[in-house]
């Protein structure tokens, strides 16, 4: 087996020392332009392109690589709509910055021949987030329950997390996801809706990123307390999709009394609710109302356009980028780190039908609610 080439085969190879030759790679300029166009010859004819970059980062002590730790598989990082954005504003501060984004799902495991037990065990898995070169983490979507959040704090990396609850120690990036929903509820308690429709997703698993969904229905439902619970329904949708968002919206706007107003924990489904009234011919905002939560760039495209409570998760992005990057650099940050929100008013939402189908009156809009046409 051919054995990879070395610093000490190319030096040898040349007739140099060692030390030349890592100069041509790291400090070319204290080599002379013959000698360094000759090391490069001869290492190109070995096959030697450049140190390792894992010895290198090793030895320097930082591999200006940040790990993203996600709960979710890999694919969920390419499709959910408002993770894009947290990732657009990541990588927004981490290019300025001169630093790479390395993707870690924490369910994925690599399995070594090196260390392997001789006594017949098992090996222990090790997860990818646990063996993975970075400088630190930004927590994703992953609460304190994950095994993997635990190997990946106990590296004393510095860490800063986002979209779940608190860990200890680590300053969180993040919103008060109930108050948010409150916030829409409070909205369409204006209108006068008193039916109402929930769609939410995941209620039964246990991670963070489904408790931050039961946050948002819990807040909503805070609000109408004093209403008769048989006047809400909560239905879960299978997954955090527009189709299947538009497949729970249509069990609820199916029933006998059907809602006047429904309320999508994301936005993507409450895409999906406008896609299905729109199938049905249930006029928006005409006969129902439909509000979201996140404000993703589609929100505002809609038909008509999606009333949803905005969480600037591009800005969420660069701030946990910035704030990773500053303990990284020593820089001690605050525990937590609210960032800007609003309920952005849009056409989705209108006064309740009255029972002879005509709109109910006007409403007066909350001071901190914002209103686009």
């Amino acid at each position: 087996m051919n054995r990879r080439p070395t610093l000490d085969s190319v030096a040898k190879a040349c007739g140099v020392s060692r030390m030349t030759v890592s100069n041509v790679f790291n400090r070319p300029d204290q080599v002379s332009p013959a000698t360094r166009e000759r090391v490069r010859q001869v290492a190109e004819q070995l096959g030697y392109f450049g140190p390792n970059p894992a010895g290198r980062s090793l030895r320097h002590g930082r591999t200006r690589t940040i790990g993203v730790l996600l709960t979710e598989r890999l694919p969920y990082a390419f499709t959910d709509p408002g993770l894009l954005e947290f990732l657009h504003g990541v990588a927004t501060e981490l290019a300025r910055s001169g630093h790479a984004l390395l993707l870690l799902p924490s369910s994925e495991e690599i399995r070594s021949e090196e260390g392997k037990p001789t006594d017949g065990t098992t090996a222990a898995p090790v997860s990818v987030a646990q063996a993975a070169l970075v400088d630190g983490f930004l927590i994703v979507l992953a609460g304190a329950a994950d095994p993997t959040v635990h190997q990946v704090l106990r590296r004393g990396l510095p860490a800063v997390s986002w979209g779940q609850p608190r860990l200890p120690g680590v300053p969180r990036i993040g919103i008060d996801n109930a108050r948010g929903a409150r916030e829409v509820a409070r909205h369409l308690r204006a209108l006068g809706h008193r039916r109402l429709g929930v769609i939410t997703f995941g209620a039964r698993i246990v991670r963070a990123v489904h408790q931050t969904m039961r946050q948002r229905v819990n807040g909503f439902l805070a609000e109408f307390a004093d209403v008769p619970s048989e006047a809400i329904t909560v239905v879960e949708a299978t997954e955090n999709t527009r189709a299947a968002g538009s497949i729970a919206a249509r069990g609820l706007l199916s029933a006998d009394t059907p809602p006047t107003a429904i309320f999508a924990v994301t936005d993507v489904l409450a895409l999906g609710v406008l896609d299905e009234a729109t199938r049905m011919g249930i006029a928006v905002p005409e006969r129902l109302s439909v509000a979201g939560f996140d404000d993703i760039p589609d929100a505002a495209r809609a038909t008509p356009p999606l009333t949803t409570f905005s969480q600037a998760l591009v800005d969420q992005g660069r701030l946990a980028a910035r704030t990773l990057l500053d303990r990284i650099s020593g820089t001690a940050g605050e525990d937590l780190i609210e960032v800007r929100t609003q309920l952005t008013i849009r056409g989705s939402t209108a006064p309740a039908p009255s029972p002879n189908g005509r709109r109910a009156a006007s409403f007066a809009e909350s001071p901190s609610s914002s209103k686009e046409s």
